[in-house]
């Protein structure tokens, strides 16, 4: 069979953009006008989606090239000593405004209010009298730079040896010399602006994507950045991945389906990264049109499973993944996607990103949780310039308006998941904030859509989410504690008064905070048939939480106490943390009436965390009386609830676990200052360690609380009172002030993963 010559061979290879028919069925499009080989034969209607041929102009440098034509064409009417054409008013109006919005010059535009100005004044010279004097050389070289930047200098002397020596000056300086026929003196060219700028701006890069880069960067100075490497493959890429992986199991669009609503109901309104309209519809375009946006992406789908999965049972009977849990193959899956997209990151990237640092925190892997947060979210939302106000651009039809609020919504869900990592393992945050110019969330709720719980719950009527005013109301409870936060508990150079006074006004910023809260978000028991909202809970806790930290290092009687004595002192501390932990236990027990543990949020397991802190502190060393019962009570309420959360969330187990073996070091401490010295420190250093001395030697007894299950804590708890009858009513005399703060913390031991 002869071959096919070579020309007709490449020509179906540089077709980039099948027709419609032919994408839909999976052959090879030969891209013919107006209709394709295929089309003609099949008599099929050949159409091809207009979206991919505008996404192949580019709009800035075609723009750039005509303003430059456009000058030329200027200076040449004026050389021959004819007027311009007038401009409308509208016209220019508009021109000026795209020009601006693509951060370009063009002489004729920026000049025609003055020209305008200069005409009405000298209405009665000829347009040739208000034309520059000096000649223009014209070059329309398609590799020449723009007319006025090849303009020669004024009064040169070609021949500089006439000068004398003294006087001689080198050719470079000549060309600075400012013409004094030239205008203005800050009538820059667009080359000079462009060099000289001290901010930085959004770039396309060669995937078409949005990013930023600072003046200081030299990629700022090309309209559109260039990339000599092939474009990376993601599908194929992405199909040989899962299938090394055993992760390429066929997913049904109902179950998937199933666990996106389950994220959407338990997990995305604590933390609201994820637009549903703007999902939605991304994804049907992705699948029905094979059309990329930046709103979509198959490992955020997959994240977004993953924390849905968590209200699932581990092990599915349609849906086989063993070994791993369904929520575990999920995210695997995501894991590995993600990876393949940061060549070439978007939108859905930061979010899948920071959706897994949730699933990983879930885990108890805190250093990839806090990685995937921190080192690779925020930083993205840098580099796609997510921090800056979109707003000039809305008002120019550059960008959507819905496309600025999805931005706008972003960064700001991964701020306050960069600032729960903070908290969360007492590290600072390292995002700068002097630099973001993106408004925060509107004051009054623009987008209100009505949350619905998944499965429906029968019967229960619930309000509405206001999902701008509630992540303006997170951002302002963060920013209040953040100055405190970064001094109390990362600063050493301070002196106690000052760090009191702060501490105090950070108090009442908070209590301010509560008072002023929106109607929509507030938590009061009412006789109201709604029930309230789990996002609305959650973020009380937070606030019953900050008062925690706020309090809990004030109460030693000399740690950090100023003397002379000054404020409230400790016992107000003790009893502060004391009522915030309550407050913390009574807004789980609405949950748990309203919701069941089973639908927490996992950001819920801090909270549990130091309320139940604050409670073993308060009873397990001191001696028994009737108010304690009480705490002891809601101690229960706490074990109970991480009990349930664990069916969920990893980390809710090990939280469990903790609580139990550092309550059995503080019987063991206090039990130890009953004793004798030599007695006291040889039982102390056993038994704090997970080893006990019994008849027959030294045997081990740290496995026993561990294995003993969630339940056990609260049974040994109570049997130990009758061992404290005769103990002191302090609760921290015991300990060094070092160690009281040290125990009280977030932070887990690696020993207890």
């Amino acid at each position: 069979m002869p071959t096919k010559p070579r020309s007709q061979r490449s020509l179906r290879k540089h077709v980039t953009t099948a027709c419609i028919p032919c994408r839909d069925g999976k052959v090879k499009c030969g891209g013919g006008t107006p209709t394709c080989k295929n089309c003609a034969i099949r008599g099929k209607t050949c159409r091809y989606r207009q979206g991919d041929d505008k996404r192949k102009v580019p709009v800035r440098q075609a723009v750039a090239l005509l303003a430059r034509r456009v000058d030329n064409l200027v200076h040449y009417i004026r050389d021959c000593g004819l007027p311009v054409p007038t401009m409308d008013e509208e016209d220019h109006r508009v021109l000026k405004n795209v020009l601006d919005a693509l951060e370009l010059r063009c002489e004729d535009v920026a000049s025609y209010q003055d020209q305008s100005a200069s005409a009405e004044g000298t209405s009665d010279l000829p347009n040739s009298a208000i034309v520059p004097t000096t000649p223009v050389s014209l070059n329309n070289g398609p590799h020449h730079s723009h007319p006025a930047e090849c303009a020669p200098p004024h009064e040169i002397d070609p021949n500089p040896r006439n000068q004398p020596p003294e006087q001689a000056k080198p050719a470079w300086e000549d060309t600075m010399q400012q013409d004094p026929h030239d205008g203005d003196a800050d009538s820059d060219d667009e080359v000079t602006d462009q060099l000289s700028c001290r901010l930085g701006r959004l770039q396309v890069t060669h995937d078409g994507q949005l990013r930023y880069f600072g003046s200081t960067s030299n990629l700022t100075l090309l309209d559109a950045l260039v990339d000599v490497t092939p474009p990376v493959a993601l599908a194929r890429d992405a199909r040989e991945l899962l299938e090394n992986a055993q992760l390429d199991h066929e997913i049904d669009e109902a179950f998937e389906r199933h666990l996106l609503e389950l994220f959407f109901a338990w997990q995305d309104p604590r933390l609201h990264i994820i637009d549903a309209e703007s999902f939605w519809r991304a994804r049907a375009q992705s699948r029905d049109e094979s059309l990329a946006t930046p709103y979509y992406s198959r490992a955020l789908s997959d994240a977004m499973c993953t924390l849905g999965a968590a209200y699932e049972p581990k092990y599915h009977p349609n849906f086989v993944t063993f070994p791993r849990s369904l929520a575990e193959y999920f995210g695997d899956r995501a894991k590995l996607l993600v990876e393949l997209e940061l060549d070439t990151p978007s939108i859905a990237t930061i979010q899948a990103l920071v959706l897994l640092s949730t699933h990983e925190a879930s885990c108890t892997r805190d250093t990839r949780g806090w990685l995937y947060s921190e080192g690779m979210a925020m930083r993205l939302t840098l580099d796609l310039g997510l921090h800056l106000e979109m707003a000039p651009y809305v008002e120019k039809g550059i960008i959507p308006h819905q496309d600025a609020e999805v931005r706008r919504m972003v960064f700001w869900a991964v701020y306050l998941n960069e600032q729960f990592w903070g908290f969360y393992l007492g590290r600072s945050a390292q995002s700068r904030m002097d630099i973001v110019t993106v408004r925060k969330p509107a004051a009054a709720p623009s987008s209100i859509t009505s949350w619905k719980p998944y499965p429906h719950l029968h019967g229960a009527t619930f309000a509405p989410i206001p999902f701008n005013l509630l992540c303006r109301e997170w951002v302002s409870l963060y920013e209040i504690m953040l100055p405190l936060t970064d001094v109390l508990y990362g600063c050493s150079e301070i002196s106690v008064h000052a760090l009191q006074e702060l501490a105090v006004t950070t108090v009442d910023k908070l209590r301010q905070w509560q008072i002023d809260l929106p109607a929509e978000l507030t938590a009061e028991e009412s006789s109201s048939l709604q029930s309230p909202l789990p996002h609305v809970l959650t973020l009380h806790m937070q606030y019953h939480q900050f008062m925690i930290h706020c309090h809990k290092p004030y109460i030693s009687r000399k740690y950090l106490q100023p003397q002379p004595p000054q404020g409230p002192g400790s016992n107000h501390a003790r009893r502060m943390c004391i009522d915030s932990a309550v407050a913390i236990v009574q807004l789980l027990l609405r949950y748990e009436r309203a919701y069941g543990f089973e639908k927490s949020n996992v950001q819920m397991v801090s909270f549990v965390f130091s309320a139940a802190l604050i409670l073993i502190f308060n009873t397990v060393p001191a001696k028994p009386m009737s108010s304690d019962q009480q705490l002891v009570t809601h101690l229960s309420t706490c074990f109970r609830a991480l009990d349930n959360m664990a069916s969920c969330f990893e980390n809710a187990r090990r939280t469990s676990v903790f609580l139990g073996t550092l309550r059995r070091q503080w019987q063991v401490r206090r039990r130890s200052r009953r004793a004798g010295p030599d007695q006291a420190r040889e039982k102390g250093v056993l038994e704090s360690s997970g080893w006990r001395r019994d008849n027959a030697g030294v045997s081990p007894t740290f496995g026993q609380g561990v294995d003993g299950g969630l339940g056990s804590g609260i049974d040994d708890l109570l049997s130990c009172y009758s061992a404290l009858g005769e103990a002191p009513a302090s609760t921290v005399d015991f300990m060094g002030p070092n160690l009281c703060n040290i125990l009280l913390s977030e932070g887990i031991p690696r020993a207890f993963v």
